[in-house]
């Protein structure tokens, strides 16, 4: 049995179907015949790239007339792991497996049973590890921004200080104030996502290359990181502009 990659590498535009193939010399590219082909699965690695890989069956040994391909056959034909498909809970199934095995043969030991979800998630612990790196850092440079936001802000009204108690000897409300504050603060903030976005998203396509279940578009992410922005944005500009609404316009109108 071969895999989707092996057949279209080594038989493109055909049917792999009874073709015969060999290992490494041309004496034996007789040696297997392929009856089926499987769809690509990752060994060892997600990582990786799925390769062109063959399978045959445990009972099935080639003769070879160098030593280290004979000793690649034989390496190949151990068994280290076993696929059951069953709905036994795990830990009523081990004991029975232990014991059958040992009925089999009482040599063969039993390092570990897992169920599939746990073998998955062992093979994800780095990608995990990333994913947690990388949202600690995210929520550093949130409130980071948050903090720089609002440096910003009562920067700006402090140096327009001026401004406000004139728009208030006007006429502004305190509310229109506020307003006023805040909308300024927002334009930063869209500007900034309309700058953000783009470069997100080629980020994200740089990470999907990298890790796996990684979407170079995804949607829910990026409104859930907007959003945030947006609350922490909020949040660091409410303070400077009610300190702007409460400022006294004749105190700022005999300094001006």
């Amino acid at each position: 049995m071969v895999n989707e990659t092996f057949a279209k590498r080594f038989f493109p535009n055909e049917d792999a179907i009874d073709k015969h193939f060999g290992l490494d010399l041309p004496k034996y590219s007789g040696t297997f015949r392929i009856v089926g082909v499987v769809k690509d699965a990752k060994f060892s690695s997600p990582r990786r790239e799925t390769r062109s890989m063959f399978y045959a069956p445990l009972a099935q040994s080639s003769k070879y007339d160098e030593e280290i391909m004979q000793k690649l056959d034989r390496r190949t034909h151990y068994i280290s792991g076993i696929l059951l498909v069953t709905k036994t809970p795990p830990g009523v199934l081990e004991p029975q497996l232990r014991r059958a095995i040992a009925e089999v043969d009482s040599n063969l030991t039993v390092n570990n049973v897992r169920s599939l979800p746990d073998q998955i998630a062992l093979t994800f612990d780095q990608e995990r590890a990333v994913a947690s790196l990388a949202g600690l850092f995210g929520i550093v440079a949130l409130l980071l921004a948050a903090v720089g936001l609002y440096g910003v802000t009562a920067y700006t009204v402090a140096q327009r200080t001026n401004e406000i108690g004139v728009r208030m000897a006007l006429g502004a409300n305190r509310e229109r104030i506020v307003r006023f504050v805040l909308t300024g603060a927002f334009r930063r903030v869209t500007l900034g996502l309309l700058l953000g976005i783009p470069l997100a998203i080629g980020a994200g396509r740089l990470m999907a290359a990298q890790l796996y279940g990684i979407k170079s578009w995804d949607i829910p992410a990026l409104g859930a990181a907007a959003g945030a922005l947006g609350v922490c944005a909020f949040l660091a500009t409410v303070i400077p502009a009610f300190r702007a609404a409460a400022i006294e316009t004749k105190k700022v109108l005999r300094t001006d």
